[in-house]
């Protein structure tokens, strides 16, 4: 193809440079006076080849690039006095591309030999972002659209591949106190109730909102995490405060994006990894990974898959049974991804997932790492995902499809034997003591088909624009029956509940962003939602039967103003007001055959959050960092109350809670080998009204008030082996859960202080690495122990291991 400029021609084989595009300026400058000399630039983000085109007219030089090599990627914003070398630096950083000088003084644009190439134009595709070298910024998807962490104006944390290898972090809660403001209440696998900023309660749906890749992972259980193993993903994202707009029912408090690696189109590779380690007081523990990449159809058709097994180690004996590790069991997964280049603009994404757990209890105990249950307390569960993604770009404007299928089934025991046997026996005039044991068996399913359709327009003029649709449909059931043994000395169905609820959703959204002046933009956003929800519940409570339907529609608005400042190219401000919500629900209202009085219903609640945040990064990037402060006014709380026969909850509006808090993380380069890290959450929240639970002043459940971590990691070479070796601390206040209906302190976790050491190096294709997880063998409560729950979370105790991973 040719292509002549000003009365320049290049000539270059076809399809060497598919999309070539080549920008000649009369160069009247020689390449050395070029690199001397400085201009000034007051370039805003925007897409690359427009960037590239302005550079190359203010520096009169000549730039060349591949017009596929930049499809769909921003540039950063240009402002100062820089030479073309430093601004084309700039303008590219964090997009996976790199320019070259020749010894003409021409520059070639074109992928950085440490950034994988993205497959495709999608602003989503993974590969764009996880530079392994700690100086190449990350690019993230958070707003549905590429930007670097820079130029995101809203508080956000981004854990890379690397970070997650080199952390040896398995799932997002090794992770949970390095992120400002989040915290996990963890008592097994999958079972976890996650927080950001103290918008945390314990009745509802889940407060924020969890996704891997376009999937939607919430379920109607707010303590049910999705358990996504760290493997083979690209980054996490985890965005503070409400993103109900881009995001919707459930992401009030913020929202955890995981994002898979793309399929490579034009090479084989691989990896492997095998891991032993020992928990102290336990058993050891094993697992092992794999991830295999082939292209097969050469830069048109990729297949990526990966698979891991763990050996969960158990620590915890049953002295009552003999039972020793009894929470022990097995996790893993598999997880393919098939990507096709249907045409130069059109790319099409399947994926799919599937992962079984399986334990043999919770991660729950006393002091002396012991329980008493009368019998076994196997939890199980199985999680299937699928998705599949069209992405057609056309320029100027974009437009993706994603659709989604979740389903998830899950079963346990619990062992209530010394709660509910004694009342059971009086009430079935037993002799005390006839029963060995009293035990719930529990089974749960979850399904939810869900279809989004969104459309990005990005001018070159300042403004962007991206609207949406969103429909999602699921259905959940509940199954519980209490079971004796001797198992004739109760009718089976003494105790027994049956639920199954529906929700039929759909929201349609719109995001705008205006450049007003050079540097500052306006952003406005809005989503309306609609759920229409039925729920139909039998149960039978000591022997008394009760039915209980119902069917509702709730709706919300969600709007979103946010204003930003670029002051300078090290300096990002913003402001935001955002509101996010959560969908509201049934109770079961003919407890006690209709003679307790029970909303049939409760609303949807809401939560505002006014945030003023400033990012900065050296030019260099050796030092980064980003501070938000911030105020939630929560409203219509969803909350439990109690009826009046003390055995039942139902869920109640009506409280609001509030308070300010700040996040922070920083992290230094004072030599290319050493990075050191801190972060820092604290937040005051707490009730303003009185209900049944809570009086005005109390904390919120959940929730810590302040968290924060320390890391420092030095790489040298072992000889000529690349090595390094980390350190990391974290520390977390305790959170508090109140249940005065109950009793009359609240039910209380401990500070944690946890330290982990890794320490590696790679030796010919293989790399090495030996860890230490929670040094200082911390055990203070985690998860307080209430309820049914007659034991607190705790965490895993120290436990030491070395892991062997091989690359092709």
């Amino acid at each position: 193809m040719k292509t002549t400029i000003r009365g320049e021609i290049m000539s270059m084989r076809t399809g060497l440079f598919c999309g070539l595009a080549t920008i000649v300026v009369a160069a009247s400058a020689t390449p050395a006076q070029a690199e001397q000399q400085t201009y000034n630039f007051e370039l805003r983000t925007q897409d690359i080849g427009s960037a590239l085109r302005a550079i190359a007219s203010i520096t009169k030089s000549q730039v060349i690039f591949d017009g596929d090599e930049v499809r769909g990627k921003r540039s950063r914003a240009v402002k100062g006095s820089y030479s073309t070398e430093d601004a084309l630096d700039l303008a590219l950083r964090g997009t996976g591309l790199v320019a070259q000088p020749t010894a003409q003084g021409v520059y070639v644009v074109k992928s950085s030999p440490k950034v994988p190439r993205a497959q495709g134009p999608q602003a989503a595709r993974s590969q764009v972002q996880s530079a392994d070298d700690y100086s190449n910024e990350i690019v993230v998807t958070a707003q549905k659209v590429t930007e670097t962490t820079f130029d995101v104006p809203i508080s956000i944390s981004v854990k890379s591949q690397r970070e997650i290898r080199n952390r040896n972090a398995e799932t997002i809660t090794d992770l949970q106190y390095t992120v400002p403001g989040l915290s996990i209440s963890e008592f097994g696998p999958g079972q976890q109730r996650i927080q950001f900023r103290g918008v945390s309660s314990f009745s509802g749906l889940a407060q924020i909102g969890q996704y891997l890749d376009e999937i939607p992972l919430n379920t109607e259980a707010p303590d049910q995490g999705p358990d996504i193993r760290l493997v083979d993903i690209a980054r996490v994202e985890l965005l503070r405060g409400p993103q109900g707009t881009l995001y919707g029912q459930g992401a009030m408090g913020g929202t955890i994006r995981y994002i898979t690696n793309d399929p490579e189109l034009s090479a084989v590779s691989g990896s492997a990894l095998g891991e032993l380690s020992v928990v102290e007081g336990g058993e050891p523990a094993w697992r092992g990974e794999g991830v295999f990449n082939l292209p097969l159809v050469e830069d048109q058709l990729g297949l990526r898959v990966a698979g891991g097994y763990t050996s969960i180690a158990g620590w915890i004996d049953n002295p009552r049974t003999g039972e020793e590790n009894l929470n022990g069991g097995s996790s893993y997964f598999v997880r393919g991804k098939l990507l096709a280049r249907l045409g130069e603009d059109l790319i099409a994404t399947l994926l799919a997932s599937h992962q079984e757990i399986d334990t043999g209890g919770n991660n729950t105990a006393d002091e002396d790492r012991q329980v008493y249950y009368a019998v076994p307390t196997p939890i199980k569960n199985r999680i299937n995902l699928f998705s599949a993604v069209l992405d057609y770009d056309l320029g100027a404007v974009s437009l993706v499809s994603a659709t989604s299928w979740q389903e998830r089934n899950g079963s346990n025991v619990t062992d209530i034997t010394d709660i509910l046997a004694p009342t059971v026996e009086l009430l079935q005039g037993l002799q005390p003591g006839t029963l060995n044991s009293y035990v719930f068996n529990g089974a749960s399913s979850f399904r939810a088909f869900s279809q989004e359709v969104r459309a990005q327009y990005d001018s070159s003029t300042g403004l962007r624009a991206l609207i949406g649709a969103f429909y999602r449909n699921s259905r959940s059931t509940s199954l519980v029956s209490g079971e004796s043994d001797p198992v004739t000395a109760v009718p089976a169905d003494y105790y027994f509940g049956d639920t199954e609820g529906t929700s039929e959703s759909w929201a349609v959204f719109g995001d705008l962003t205006y450049e007003l002046l050079s540097g500052l933009d306006l952003n406005l956003g809005g989503r309306y939602f609609e759920d229409k929800r039925t729920t139909n519940s039998a149960t039978r409570i000591f022997g008394t039967p009760s039915l209980d339907q119902g069917a509702d529609t709730f709706s919300a608005f969600t709007p979103k103003l946010n204003i930003s400042y670029l002051v300078s190219d090290s300096l990002n401000l913003y402001a935001t007001a955002s509101k996010g919500f959560r969908s509201g629900g049934f109770n079961t209202t003919s407890v006690g055959g209709g003679t307790v009085v029970i909303p049939p219903s409760y609303d949807p609640d809401s939560v505002w959050t006014y945030e003023l945040g400033a990012k900065y990064e050296s030019f260099d990037r050796r030092l980064t960092g980003e501070v938000a402060v911030f105020r939630n006014v929560w409203s219509d709380i969803q909350s439990v109350a109690t009826a009046p026969n003390g055995l039942n909850t139902y869920t109640v509006n009506g409280a609001k809670m509030a308070g300010n808090g700040i996040d922070a993380q920083l992290t230094y380069r004072p030599v290319p080998s050493l990075t050191l890290s801190l972060t820092g959450g604290w937040n005051n929240m707490e009730y303003k009204t009185t209900t049944v639970e809570h009086f005005a002043g109390d904390r919120a459940d959940y929730a810590p008030r302040y968290s924060g971590s320390a890391s420092a990691e030095y790489r040298f070479d072992l000889g000529d082996a690349p090595s390094f070796a980390r350190l990391d601390y974290q520390f977390a206040d305790g959170i508090q859960v109140w249940f005065r209906s109950f009793q009359a302190v609240p039910a209380l976790s401990e500070t944690q202080h946890l330290l982990n050491l890794n320490v590696g190096t790679e030796i010919s294709g293989f790399s090495i690495q030996l860890f230490a997880k929670n040094i200082l063998n911390e055990y203070g409560v985690t998860y307080p122990a209430f309820g049914s729950l007659p034991y607190p979370g705790r965490p895993i105790p120290r436990s030491f291991g070395a892991q062997v991973r091989a690359s092709f």
